[in-house]
């Protein structure tokens, strides 16, 4: 209205032979026709437009979009500090990296369109359409940024902090092959912390101590029977590496990511394990005995079955689904751990041992290392037993081979017929313990005290009897034949039943055999020399080709005996009975 009202004050002043009105007023009366599609058509783009802006402010992708905008900023940065730190004169512009900042940029201008309420005619065409351009092209920028967000791959994992998840550089910078570590290593480096180790192969060797490789990605790498002891570990990431055998004494592992590792066999003596990953860890028969910190580990669904725990402190660890079934958790702490669901099948404890309050052992199956303790047949193989007390335990056809028994307190147990091929019992009290039948092959009794133990038709065939006290042991037709010729003086077999017992090849030079009955034993060809064989009962016993120099056979009684060969020189044979049946004076 205001453009015809203009116009008719300008035909006034005019005159008719200087325009033709009709032509004018017919002008006039067009434009105003436009004017006003021009207002009803920016009155409903306006409102588009606001729809569509409120809808894109609105956007569920927007804080995702932050969040990525944030954790790009931080990745950035990180990068740059290490580069610099490894290379000081590196400079950013010479790798160059997406800008992202750029495309979150466009998000801000969106903005200053709700501010629209009135703009001329002439511009507003151009510029609604420049807005609505770019406001199209950012959208499918923004989505297909978003589309093509590379995914992380097991290889390129991260630690996270449980209070800030912060992105290590070590996951996208080029992993450091095994030769070029080796060179840096050979070159004298030690710090290679937040370094990308992924997939390198260092199975076997033998890494110093000194070496940091905290924050560092070693997933898939390969680490069987590698020495890293002492090695600084902690929150690495090690998910999927190989360590079976390895050996971590001592090693820094606080915080690891540890998840579906092979430890299997690994030795963690004195390790700091406190918070790691070992989810669906294989930790079978691995040793993490002697103080290793597993509080707050994350152990759900790991396999540590015949794992060694034994004074371990578990406190808050989860546990959940894990196996630990034939474990040992003799003097384990693990009070406020999760057991839900947890696998103890014949595991091992002692009343040291703390569990969760409220947990009821007794239903696990589990067994109780103590004195008279039931477990016959139970099966202890290998597993660590060192000092503990199963007096007049009975523990009857058990399988204690490789079992650790060293100093243990067995007087007056049951185990005959028990299997202790190759056991430990070093200094092992066995004080009128029943062994009779048991299998003592290869077995350690260096220093034990056998004294009135039952060893009848034991086989002690290649066992270590060096500082053994059998005195008064019953060893009727126990086996010893080619026992460990390490029997010194200090043994002692005084009044031991030997009778009908396998001797040969046995060294018992300088052993008390006084008053030991040794009928029908055989002693073909072994070492007797100086040897204490006073009062002794060697009747029908096989002596062919033995030596018993400067022995001593006072009153012992030969009667029957086969002294084929036998050298006695020197030897003291006073009241002595002969094969004979003659005492010679």
């Amino acid at each position: 209205m205001e453009i015809a009202v203009v116009a008719k004050t300008i035909l006034m002043n005019m005159s008719v032979p200087q325009v033709d009105l009709v032509s004018l007023v017919s002008r006039i009366s067009l434009l105003e026709e436009r004017q006003n599609l021009l207002a009803k058509y920016t009155v409903n783009v306006k409102r588009q437009l606001e729809r569509l802006i409120e809808r894109f402010n609105t956007r569920a992708e927007l804080p995702m979009l932050e969040n990525l905008q944030e954790a790009i900023g931080q990745l950035c940065e990180k990068l740059t500090y290490w580069q610099q730190q490894q290379h000081p004169d590196w400079q950013q512009n010479q790798h160059p990296f997406v800008d992202w900042n750029g495309t979150f940029d466009t998000l801000d201008t969106y903005e200053s369109l709700n501010g629209i309420e009135a703009f001329e005619m002439p511009v507003m065409d151009e510029e609604l359409a420049n807005r609505w351009v770019k406001l199209e092209e950012a959208e499918c920028d923004v989505d297909e940024q978003t589309n093509t967000w590379p995914e992380a791959s097991p290889e390129s994992e991260i630690s996270f902090n449980t209070a800030e998840r912060a992105i290590s550089p070590s996951a996208v910078s080029k992993a450091i092959s095994t030769g070029e570590f080796l060179r840096q290593y050979n070159e004298q480096k030690r710090d290679f912390t937040g370094a990308n180790l992924s997939g390198i192969n260092l199975a076997g060797k033998f890494l110093s101590y000194d070496l940091n490789l905290s924050q560092a990605n070693l997933s898939q790498a390969k680490l069987a029977q590698a020495n890293l002891s002492g090695i600084n570990l902690s929150g690495a990431n090690l998910r999927g590496a190989q360590l079976s055998k390895a050996n971590l004494w001592q090693t820094n592992l606080k915080e690891a990511n540890l998840e579906q590792a092979d430890l299997s066999h690994a030795t963690l003596k004195e390790t700091s394990l406190e918070k790691a990953n070992l989810s669906k860890t294989n930790l079978s028969e691995a040793n993490l005995s002697q103080q290793v910190n597993l509080n707050g580990a994350n152990l759900s669904q790991a396999n540590l079955s015949k794992a060694n725990l034994r004074q371990s402190t578990l406190t808050q660890a989860d546990l959940s689904q894990a196996d630990l079934s034939q474990a040992n958790l003799i003097e384990t702490h693990l009070e406020g751990a999760n057991f839900q669901g947890i696998n103890l099948e014949q595991a091992i404890y002692n009343r040291a041992t703390v569990f969760p309050q409220g947990f009821d052992i007794a239903s696990t199956g589990a067994c109780l290392i103590a004195p008279h303790a039931s477990l016959k047949k139970a099966n202890f193989a290998g597993a660590d037993l060192n000092d503990v007390d199963l007096a007049k335990a009975h523990l009857q056809g058990a399988n204690l081979t490789s079992t650790n028994l060293q100093a243990a307190d067995l007087s007056e147990a049951n185990l005959s017929q028990a299997n202790l091929t190759q056991a430990n019992l070093g200094s092992a009290i066995l004080l009128q313990a029943n062994l009779s039948e048991a299998n003592l092959e290869e077995a350690n009794l260096e220093g034990a005290n056998l004294t009135g133990a039952d060893l009848n038709g034991a086989n002690l065939k290649h066992a270590n009897l060096q500082n053994t006290n059998l005195a008064a042991a019953n060893l009727y037709q126990a086996n010893l034949k080619q026992a460990k010729p390490k029997v010194d003086d200090r043994t002692n077999f005084s009044g031991a039943n030997l009778a009908g017992a396998n001797l040969v090849g046995l060294n018992l030079e300088k052993v008390n055999l006084s008053r030991a009955n040794l009928v029908s034993a055989n002693l073909c060809g072994i070492l007797l020399q100086a040897a204490n064989l006073s009062g002794a009962n060697l009747s029908f016993a096989d002596l062919a080709g033995a030596d018993l120099r400067d022995a001593n056979l006072e009153k012992a009684n030969l009667k029957k005996a086969n002294l084929r060969g036998v050298n006695l020189n020197g030897a003291r044979l006073f009241d002595t009975i002969m094969p004979d049946g003659t005492v010679h004076e």
